[in-house]
């Protein structure tokens, strides 16, 4: 009851407000959009949850952002250069943001925001989980660990609306990593007067974004009227048109959420797996993102599996035509899922959707017949999958399917066993595996963030490939659009004839969207939204 009193409530203001506007232009609604989970932390250096991470994209605004096919656009700097030994980046700002709250603070957003922003990032007493990645940034480790101090750090003003970044070593991705939250300005005199609350609140919680946090309110032991309220930050809406007044984000049980959209209390929605299929059934309109490959990845430093001719063996014998797969999962033969862009190329379009071999028992076969001369024969009995209990259940058929082909074609038993997530993780960078089911996901919208995984250094050390695939990954980063859609096929072309990555499914996201919505921006790599440009026409 409460929460409706509220709709009502804001629809009432709304309609008194934008009573002159045109019926038909779909400024001035108040989206609604429901989360699971209260937000942590708005501190965008301290936020660690999928909902901060949400809210914090819509209240704050970094040097540049990302569209959903990959493009970095200019945020709060309006242009950069690069120095051509890629250390010194250096911005040039906008000189109409501004800082506001619900309280109608006011002050100039300046270069040196984005100092005290990293600067904090790097303290030890922030304990960001962050703070790592941008170790590339001059002095960063030093000053995270307490062996320097803040004035060494490589990110200084050298005026109100020009920044400068100097880097340790040269990291290709380094502006897609000022897109994340963790690179959001800082004001020092706010976040001093915020006395321990800064982004607790919607008093101690500023915004040099599209909107400001005008409420916030979450009762743990209730669900009646949880929510978050974001309203057009004037200041900056006179420079870059906001077309919504605002979003209500509502806190509710997880089973509401679908409820509230068929509804249309809330006019969008993000789903996957029986949820999407549901909708999808029911005739809502929705995009379909495929952002992520399952597969199996083999641990090369394995006894076994070290042996090029088992991998031959394991992968012409995998039988991956026949797996079945449930509603959100489509065949994949690749390694990179079809939704990941570079410079606003879809990569899959240019790479070709096939890059596996085809099965072929035959030369399974002659594969295995090599590889068992060279392997100590007990050795082929330990070799086991492992997978992630609860992610992973929807797709183990596709799994089982593959390791009956291994026995069929080979007379190759391989079993199956489910770990947490924490043992899962433990695992994979202990080396303590010999197959494992994977998700390949990519942070940024881009090829080579997938493909990294297997490269020195990558995510999968114990099934990383070697140098001239590490080099084909930095070649991908370094150079022009075509020269590294060229590279990151290439890798993964390498990638996958070596029998390292055995591809099964690409895992779809759904973003739901009710009728007379226009303009909503969808992230399904970060599950970010932009409502600035949002329209509603009734």
């Amino acid at each position: 009851m409460k929460r409706a009193v509220f709709l009502l409530a804001i629809i009432f203001v709304i309609s008194s407000l934008f009573s002159g506007c045109t019926e038909d232009d779909g400024k001035g609604h108040v989206f609604a959009y429901d989360i699971t989970s209260n937000p942590g932390s708005l501190d965008p250096q301290c936020a660690a949850d999928d909902e901060s991470y949400l809210l914090i994209g819509c209240i704050f605004e970094g040097l540049v952002k990302c569209d959903n096919k990959g493009n970095l656009l200019a945020a709060g700097a309006e242009s950069w250069e690069v120095s051509e030994d890629g250390l010194t980046y250096t911005f040039k700002l906008r000189d109409d943001r501004y800082w506001t709250d619900v309280n109608g603070y006011s002050k100039k957003c300046t270069a040196k925001d984005y100092v005290y922003g990293f600067t904090r990032l790097f303290l030890p007493e922030t304990r960001a989980q962050a703070a790592e990645k941008f170790y590339c940034i001059q002095n960063a480790e030093e000053l995270h660990k307490g062996k320097s101090d803040a004035g060494r750090l490589g990110v200084t003003a050298k005026d109100d609306n020009t920044l400068i970044i100097k880097l340790a070593r040269p990291e290709p991705m380094f502006l897609y990593m000022l897109t994340l939250p963790a690179a959001m300005p800082c004001c020092e005199d706010y976040f001093d007067k915020a006395q321990g609350k800064y982004g607790l609140s919607a008093e101690a919680t500023p915004s040099n974004g599209a909107f400001y946090l005008d409420d916030w309110y979450y009762d743990p032991w209730s669900h009646e009227d949880n929510h978050l309220v974001l309203r057009v930050n004037k200041k900056y809406s006179e420079k870059t048109e906001v077309c919504p007044y605002g979003i209500n984000f509502f806190i509710v049980p997880e089973e509401e959420v679908v409820t509230d959209f068929e509804a249309e209390t809330t006019k969008c929605l993000a789903a996957s797996g029986e949820t999407a299929q549901t909708l999808s059934k029911e005739g809502h309109q929705y995009d379909e993102f495929k952002t992520s490959a399952y597969g199996l990845i083999m641990n090369t430093k394995n006894a076994a599996l070290k042996n090029d001719f088992l991998r031959y063996a394991l992968m012409f014998a995998a039988e991956t035509e026949d797996i079945d797969l449930p509603y959100g999962y489509s065949k994949a033969e690749a390694a990179v899922a079809p939704s990941f862009f570079c410079g606003g190329k879809n990569y899959r379009e240019y790479a070709g959707d096939v890059l596996t071999a085809k099965t072929d028992p035959i030369r399974a076969q002659a594969a295995y017949q090599q590889a068992i001369k060279q392997i100590d024969g007990s050795l082929l009995s330990k070799l086991s999958v492992i997978a992630v209990e609860g992610r992973d259940d929807e797709i183990i058929s596709a799994v089982q399917t593959v390791t009956q082909s291994w026995q069929k074609n080979l007379e190759l038993y391989c079993g199956i066993s489910f770990l947490s997530q924490e043992e899962y993780d433990k695992a994979i960078s202990t080396g303590n595996f010999t197959i494992a089911l994977t998700k390949l996901d990519g942070e940024y919208n881009r090829p080579d963030s997938v493909l990294d995984a297997f490269a020195k250094g990558g995510e999968y050390t114990y099934s990383e490939m070697g140098e001239e695939y590490t080099e084909l990954i930095l070649q991908s980063r370094l150079a022009d659009t075509a020269e590294s859609l060229g590279s990151s096929k290439k890798a993964e072309e390498m990638l996958l004839s070596d029998g390292r990555f055995i591809p099964l499914a690409y895992c779809s996201k759904y973003f739901f969207y009710s009728k007379g919505c226009e303009n909503i921006m969808y992230d399904p790599l970060t599950g970010g939204i932009d409502f600035s440009s949002a329209l509603f026409k009734d």
